[in-house]
């Protein structure tokens, strides 16, 4: 991911990182952007952009202004219903985003499963699960809390989890 992404998904990423907290390291902030994929250089620069003065934090609202953005929700979740979701609200639609991004670069649904797969186990960890299901679908799968997430999208469903016994 060598391109900068746009502003509305820095400051969803932002949102999911200090979801239960006011601000946020920047260098936590710089470490969190790599982890998603956003070279070290222009992590750094988002973050001198963000944070002009060093103060070595960033509130949503320094992030919104430095980027002349201040979205509500992506416009793609309008598209999405979720079916089931045990997830804090933040990293659910971070999930979504990430499933969709990939989702709409068309690949073979084992293709697009796999790096849903390798890009989810990246950010949160091992132990991730996977599924695409045309029509109807049953499910029983044992979880760990605040992994499951479920959603419908353009007549597909589309689900992951995170097994209990991941590290």
């Amino acid at each position: 991911m060598g391109e900068t992404p746009h502003p509305e998904k820095l400051v969803h990423l932002y949102d999911e990182l200090t979801e239960s907290q006011l601000g946020v390291p920047t260098k936590d902030y710089r470490k969190y952007l790599m982890k998603w994929g956003i070279d070290e250089g222009a992590a750094s620069q988002l973050c001198s952009l963000i944070d002009p003065t060093g103060k070595g934090t960033i509130t949503r609202e320094a992030l919104c202004d430095a980027l002349k953005c201040w979205p509500n929700q992506p416009a793609i979740l309008r598209d999405v219903e979720v079916i089931d979701s045990d997830m804090p609200s933040m990293k659910r639609e971070s999930i979504i985003l990430l499933m969709l991004e990939v989702v709409l670069e068309k690949r073979a649904k084992k293709e697009t499963i796999e790096e849903i797969r390798r890009r989810l186990e990246k950010i949160y960890g091992n132990g991730w699960s996977c599924y695409i299901a045309e029509g109807r679908f049953w499910s029983i799968c044992a979880h760990r809390q605040g992994s499951n997430l479920a959603f419908l999208y353009k007549k597909m469903v589309y689900g992951v989890f995170q097994t209990p016994y991941a590290k």
